[in-house]
């Protein structure tokens, strides 16, 4: 997955490695996360495989920086990618409810303590998004970015209705411990 994240960000414009992390951590991290060492590999991979290329750049004063640009053949492994309808759904990984599946052992007051600082982490992710929301309404977007714009505000909105409903579960959770 990470390579197509890079692909469709350096077919927005050339960027160095460096670049990509910080625009992965301000965008599609909060729904596909990356380590540095995964996207300087995945850089590599798909240079020697012609889906991008790379060059050294060099700036008084600063180290050389190594941009990458996308080739024909990357763009047309993105949209063969895009173009391919996903069949099946995107499996689950969540911690936290492997926790309370086997938490009838435990003590309520430990589970809601728990249950109460995933709320408090929710929360502030909420708030994140609807930081975000608004720096999006903001931003004035270049016109070849504006479609593109309209894609990268419904995952925002996604973002906002999962953690709303994230946080009425835990809410409801809390209360049924609380009960016991």
């Amino acid at each position: 997955m990470i390579r197509f994240i890079l692909l469709g960000f350096l077919n927005y414009k050339p960027m160095s490695g460096y670049d990509l992390k910080q625009i992965l951590d301000h965008s599609t991290a909060h729904f596909w996360h990356a380590h540095h060492s995964q996207i300087y590999t995945n850089l590599r991979q798909m240079e020697e495989e012609g889906l991008v290329t790379s060059q050294f750049i060099q700036e008084e004063g600063q180290p050389n920086r190594r941009i990458y640009h996308v080739t024909e053949m990357g763009k047309a492994a993105l949209k063969g990618w895009l173009d391919r309808p996903m069949q099946e759904m995107s499996p689950i990984k969540e911690e936290l409810l492997v926790r309370l599946f086997f938490s009838g052992q435990r003590e309520s007051h430990q589970i809601i303590a728990e249950l109460q600082h995933q709320r408090r982490l929710h929360l502030q992710r909420l708030k994140e998004y609807e930081n975000i929301t608004v720096r999006m309404g903001d931003e004035k977007k270049p016109i070849e970015l504006e479609r593109e714009s309209r894609f990268w505000h419904a995952t925002i909105q996604l973002g906002l209705r999962y953690e709303k409903a994230y946080l009425e579960w835990l809410d409801e959770t809390i209360q049924m411990v609380e009960s016991l």
